[in-house]
């Protein structure tokens, strides 16, 4: 009787380990997941909408930049002609008020006829330089026409970059509400799970506590030794704190509700291009090696905060425009070494993590994939 007792016993321990097991491994209900794996991908196309309106924007000022220098120049080359035009027309006017009272007192008549032939060339001169003027005016008119609509469609880029900058803000605080409600959902089942593991060790142990009954014949028979309870755990079930990094030998450097999109080699301002990809998120969303190394910080006028890690898997790696600087020098995988900002020229913009991958080194490459891989 007391080796079944005990095999029930065992049974039991080996139940409620399994059910800790299954409850602590159990995945986020479904709807959850896909709700959060849907936000995700509204997220992203978020981000790519907004980079989009990033490059219509770099195109538009470029634009406008082209035609004010060439409107800048046509109104030079039409102030030029005016002041020549201004010139020949005095001299004409000189001309001709005193040209009788020359040819009066010309008594060669060779004289007469240069002068003649000087005051023809000063009048076709001036006619000339008179239509050149009118050209230069009609050219004038023409750029700055096409100068106003470049300004019309400048401003109609950034107010669409506006719409998409509040767009993909918003669907990044849904899915950061999503991935919360994810989080709190993996903590109760934890705590229900860690509750049901003390239940049942509780059981397990009143169990193991009942005394044997007493086989017949009693007297020669000793009886099975008392077992004292087991002590009730003593450990307190607290709330599981949240993970600050993520595990493995490559880590997204963004830590928190983010979203990116393909837009490197994408056209930036003065015909430059875009060497990495924005990784959008919240204003002090934490920063983190993505890989272990050495860390440098910067501050630019162009990147703002910043910092350049060494990797140990022996590339280089940047990213700009953080509000705070954490970490630096020797890190670890994971640790803390920014917050998302919009530092730099990203000032007013939405605050993300311009992100860059230099192979070996040196050069550049597209971090879009190693990025969807991980993050």
């Amino acid at each position: 009787m007391g080796s079944r007792r005990c095999r029930g016993a065992t049974q039991a321990g080996v139940a409620v380990v399994l059910a800790m097991v299954v409850a602590l491994m159990a995945p986020v209900p479904a709807v959850a997941a896909e709700d959060l794996a849907s936000a995700q991908q509204r997220a992203n196309r978020a981000a790519g909408e907004l980079a989009k309106a990033v490059e219509q924007r770099a195109r538009a000022d470029d634009a406008v930049a082209s035609l004010e220098i060439r409107v800048a120049r046509v109104d030079a080359r039409v102030a030029a002609v005016r002041d020549q035009v201004r010139q020949l027309a005095i001299r004409q006017y000189v001309q001709s008020t005193s040209h009788i009272t020359r040819l009066l007192r010309m008594a060669d008549a060779n004289e007469v006829i240069r002068a003649q032939q000087f005051a023809s060339v000063i009048a076709v001169t001036s006619t000339e330089a008179l239509e050149q003027y009118r050209a230069d005016k009609q050219d004038l008119r023409v750029e700055l026409a096409a100068l106003e609509r470049e300004q019309k469609s400048r401003a109609e880029s950034i107010e669409d970059l506006r719409r998409r900058q509040a767009d993909a803000m918003k669907e990044l605080d849904r899915l950061a509400r999503l991935e919360e409600e994810a989080r709190a959902l993996r903590e109760e089942q934890q705590r229900k799970a860690a509750a049901a593991a003390a239940t049942a060790a509780a059981r397990e142990s009143a169990m193991a506590t009942v005394p044997a009954p007493t086989p017949a014949g009693g007297a020669d028979t000793a009886p099975a030794p008392t077992v004292r309870p087991a002590a009730p755990p003593t450990t307190p079930i607290t709330r599981a704190p949240a993970p600050s990094v993520a595990a493995g030998d490559w880590i997204c450097p963004v830590q928190g509700a983010h979203a990116f999109s393909n837009d490197y080699g994408a056209p930036r301002g003065g015909g430059s291009s875009h060497q990495g990809n924005d990784i959008l998120a919240k204003r002090g969303t934490p920063v983190v090696a993505n890989v272990g190394g050495v860390v440098t910080q910067r501050n630019g006028a162009i990147s703002g905060l910043a910092y350049f890690l060494a990797g140990d898997d022996g590339n280089r790696y940047f990213g700009a425009h953080l509000d705070t600087l954490g970490a630096s020098g020797r890190v670890a995988a994971g640790a803390v070494i920014g917050t998302v900002g919009d530092t730099g020229d990203a000032s007013g913009g939405p605050t993300h993590l311009h992100f860059e991958m230099h192979p070996g080194g040196s050069g550049y490459t597209n971090p879009y994939s190693t990025l969807t891989k991980y993050c």
